[in-house]
C-alpha cells in the first residue's frame, strides 16, 4: 500500500511540476488547467497538459526549464502534451507540443541538443521533428530559419534545411521545399506581432507583473540567457519518423486533388523509398553527384563532386572544398555505407587539414530515383569539435 501511495504521489508531483513560465505577455491570454480557466500574467508557471489561448492582438512567450522558447501569436492556442527535463536524466527528456490554431515561433533548448528525437511539435496539418533548430509556422506553412526540421504531413516526410519552407494542406501532400524569400514570413510575423495601441500594450516593463493565483509560485529560477541553438545534435530521425505520426497526419491523400504536372515524379525533397535503394545497390552502376555547402558559418559555398559505385560492393570517389569562418577546408572521399533499410547514407573522408576524428558526411537520399543527397559534414576541424556544415548535391 505504501508503495502504491508513493508512486501516486510521484505521478502527481511530476504531472503538476513547474516546467516553465510566462516570460512575455501582450494583451490577454488564458490557460485551461483541469476544470479551471485562468488569466495568465507575467511569471506565471506552466504545467503539463496546460492549454493556452491568446485573444485578439495578444501574444505570449513561454520559456521552458531547458531554455526552449515557444511564442504564439494572436488568436492562437498551444497544448503542452508532454514535457520532461532533468539535467541528471537527459535520456528521458522529451517535448511534445501542439499548436492547433494560429502562428508560432519555436527555438529549441537543451532537449533539442541532448535528445532531439524526443522533440516534436504538431500543427493542424503536420508534425515537426527537429535537429537543434529555430522555426516558424502556422496552419499552412512551416519555415526553418536555423538548423533543420523534418515535417510529416499526410504520410509524406520532408526534410527542410535552414533558409527554406514548405506549404502544408489538409488531406494533401506537402509542397516541394521552397527557398525563403523576403516576404515569406510576413503573414506569420504579422500574426506574431500584436500592434496594440500604446495605451493598451502590455509588455515585460509595463504589464502588471503581480503573480496571479494559483498559477504563480515562489522560488522560480529564471534562465535569461540568450537561446542560441545549433545543428550539432540531430538524432537518427530515419528510424524515428513513424513515431511522429498521429491520426491527423495519416489521413488518406485525396485522389481527386490535382497532382503535380508530372504525376510520375515526386519532389526531389521527398525521401527516397528504401526498397528502391536496395534494388539499386545490387546493380552495377555509377551515380554521380555535384553540390555545394551552406550553413550559418559557411563563408564560401564551395563545391562537391562525388561518384558512388554500386553492384556487389560499394565504393566512392570524389572531393570537396568549402569556406568555414573564413578558412578553406577540402578533402577526399574514401568510403561509403548505404544500409538500404532506410534512405540514409554515410560517407567517410580524409581532410587536408587536421581533423577531429573521422570526417563524415551523413544524410539522406531524396526523390524517386535517388535524385538528391542532403546532409551534414562534421569532424573537419580539430580545433572546433562542434563545427558542422550542411550540403546538398544533385545527380
Amino acid at each position: 500500500m505504501e508503495k502504491i501511495i508513493f508512486m501516486f504521489l510521484l505521478f502527481v508531483s511530476t504531472l503538476f511540476a513547474n516546467i516553465g513560465k510566462i516570460t512575455l505577455l501582450e494583451g490577454e491570454a488564458f490557460v485551461k488547467r483541469g476544470e479551471e480557466t485562468l488569466r495568465l500574467n507575467i511569471s506565471d508557471q506552466i504545467s503539463n497538459n496546460d492549454f493556452i489561448e491568446t485573444k485578439t492582438n495578444s501574444k505570449v512567450k513561454i520559456t521552458f526549464i531547458d531554455n526552449t522558447i515557444i511564442t504564439i501569436g494572436k488568436e492562437s492556442s498551444l497544448k503542452i502534451e508532454d514535457y520532461f527535463f532533468d539535467s541528471n536524466n537527459k535520456n528521458s527528456a522529451k517535448t511534445e507540443l501542439s499548436v492547433s490554431k494560429g502562428a508560432f515561433h519555436a527555438i529549441t533548448g537543451q532537449i533539442g541538443k541532448v535528445n532531439p528525437e524526443k522533440f516534436k511539435l504538431k500543427t493542424k496539418n503536420a508534425t515537426i521533428g527537429i535537429r537543434g533548430t529555430e522555426f516558424y509556422g502556422d496552419e499552412n506553412r512551416i519555415v526553418c530559419t536555423q538548423g533543420r526540421i523534418i515535417i510529416l504531413s499526410n504520410g509524406v516526410s520532408v526534410d527542410v534545411p535552414a533558409g527554406n519552407y514548405i506549404n502544408i494542406f489538409s488531406n494533401q501532400k506537402p509542397s516541394e521545399v521552397l527557398s525563403l524569400e523576403s516576404n515569406t514570413l510576413e503573414d506569420i510575423e504579422e500574426r506574431l506581432n500584436t500592434n496594440n495601441q500604446s495605451d493598451s500594450s502590455n509588455d515585460i516593463d509595463s504589464f502588471n507583473n503581480s503573480p496571479s493565483s494559483p498559477l504563480a509560485l515562489d522560488g522560480v529560477q529564471s534562465d535569461n540567457q540568450e537561446n542560441i541553438d545549433n545543428q550539432n545534435s540531430w538524432g537518427n530521425w530515419n528510424q524515428n519518423l513513424q513515431a511522429l505520426q498521429d491520426e491527423k497526419n495519416i489521413a488518406t491523400i485525396n485522389n481527386n486533388i490535382k497532382d503535380q504536372t508530372n504525376t510520375t515524379s515526386i519532389s526531389p525533397d521527398i525521401l527516397t523509398d528504401p526498397n528502391y535503394i536496395q534494388d539499386q545497390i545490387t546493380i552495377n552502376q555509377r551515380l554521380s553527384y555535384s553540390g555545394t555547402f551552406y550553413g550559418t558559418d559557411v563563408t564560401d559555398s564551395g563545391n562537391m563532386n562525388m561518384n558512388i559505385f554500386m553492384g556487389g560492393s560499394l565504393s566512392v570517389s570524389g572531393n570537396y572544398e568549402f569556406g568555414y569562418k573564413g578558412e578553406t577546408y577540402n578533402g577526399t572521399l574514401s568510403s561509403v555505407d548505404i544500409p538500404g533499410y532506410d534512405s540514409s547514407f554515410r560517407i567517410f573522408a580524409t581532410g587536408n587539414q587536421p581533423s577531429n576524428g573521422d570526417i563524415t558526411l551523413e544524410g539522406n537520399f531524396y526523390g524517386n530515383n535517388m535524385d538528391k543527397m542532403i546532409g551534414d559534414l562534421k569532424n573537419f576541424d580539430n580545433t572546433n569539435p562542434d563545427a558542422i556544415v550542411n550540403f546538398s548535391a544533385t545527380k
